[in-house]
């Protein structure tokens, strides 16, 4: 996984890791993380997803990461 993480960011702009292990804190409360690894909403890996600056989380109606 954190090789995934490292690849997605290369060539994207990367959240600082105090932000990134608050995202993550988030997503791991969730009762929409599937596997402890899979956003039910996306699909998306949640690690990567939350190292991304631009993503979002998208939870629907509101972003849990505000």
């Amino acid at each position: 996984m954190a090789r995934l993480v490292e690849i997605a960011s290369r060539s994207r702009v990367a959240v600082e890791d105090e932000e990134y292990e608050r995202r993550l804190a988030i997503c791991s409360g969730c009762p929409d993380l599937q596997y402890g690894t899979t956003c039910r909403h996306c699909g998306c890996l949640v690690q990567v997803r939350a190292k991304l600056a631009d993503s979002t989380c998208p939870y629907p109606y509101a972003s849990q990461w505000l």
